[in-house]
């Protein structure tokens, strides 16, 4: 009988975080931006580009977290938190659209 080892390791969730607090805290700042400055469009033009930037970089992270999530089922708790994290940008997002629409500064 032959016993097979398998060595895993830990799953290091920190830079989804990163990723998802450096997300959350540069759109909020957009958002401050573009809600006190007179000129906007300038702040909306890049807005646009760093949200055309940060969708794909955020797919490709959750596609990561989803793979290991998978794969390695002795941390999924841990791994389901850091997709939690990841996610909360978009009510965040949703919430800031909102309040811009009913600002009528969109």
């Amino acid at each position: 009988m032959q016993t097979t080892f398998i060595h895993e390791e830990p799953f290091e969730g920190r830079t989804s975080t990163e990723l998802a607090l450096g997300c959350f805290t540069i759109g909020t700042l957009f958002f401050i931006l573009f809600l006190t400055l007179q000129d906007t469009s300038f702040v909306f033009i890049i807005g646009c580009i760093f949200i055309i930037m940060a969708l794909p970089l955020n797919a490709i992270m959750l596609i990561h977290l989803l793979h290991h999530f998978y794969i390695l089922p002795q941390q999924r708790k841990y791994i389901g938190q850091k997709i939690i994290i990841l996610l909360s940008n978009i009510p965040a997002l949703f919430l800031y659209f909102n309040i811009l629409k009913t600002l009528q500064l969109l």
